[in-house]
């Protein structure tokens, strides 16, 4: 699965990667991505330090886990945002799992911090909110975060969530939200 916006590449996260970034700080590794064409190809990324980002660093052994339970659980898990021009892992995005029965899937991003406020985030969260939408089965995308954080807040306005509620968490409130797919005949 390879997902392209604009400036950046979007590609499920290899559990080599994590496991590599759980050993250590700045490394390059290969992604492996499809070209559309059905033939693998890879691409070679730069990892900062900063990667995955403070809160998702926090989770990575969750993230292994994970992934070591469930191997086929490709492509609903956490993805790495590249910025095409320079190679570089710009954040981690992707899903928090696969859609549920009622076809309900959850979304989570974080940007390094020093490439925040330009607008990664929410290129690639509309993309992966489309995409998700586009997979058979999925009726909503859904996204969750803190009422003080008005960035994410944005994020999810300009890529086309809804607020539709609240809930009390161990964080305290978090604002729910989701994504539906464009009524027929409505102006996307």
């Amino acid at each position: 699965m390879l997902i392209e916006t604009a400036r950046l590449l979007y590609a499920p996260t290899p559990l080599s990667v994590l496991r590599q970034r759980a050993r250590g700080a700045e490394f390059h590794a290969e992604l492996p991505v499809g070209n559309g064409s059905g033939t693998p190809s890879v691409l070679r990324v730069r990892f900062p330090e900063e990667w995955p980002g403070d809160d998702a660093l926090q989770v990575l052994p969750i993230w292994i886990a994970r992934r070591e339970r469930e191997p086929g659980s490709m492509p609903w898990v956490d993805g790495v945002a590249v910025l095409r021009a320079e190679r570089l892992a710009v954040g981690s995005l992707g899903f928090k799992g696969p859609p549920d029965p009622s076809g309900s899937v959850e979304v989570g991003y974080s940007i390094n911090r020093s490439m925040r406020g330009r607008g990664y985030a929410t290129e690639v969260v509309a993309a992966l909110g489309a995409w998700a939408l586009a997979q058979p089965g999925v009726r909503r995308v859904t996204a969750e975060c803190l009422p003080t954080n008005a960035a994410s807040i944005r994020v999810l306005e300009k890529s086309g969530f809804v607020r539709v509620g609240r809930r009390i968490s161990d964080a305290g409130i978090l604002l729910l939200w989701e994504r539906r797919p464009a009524a027929a005949g409505a102006e996307s």
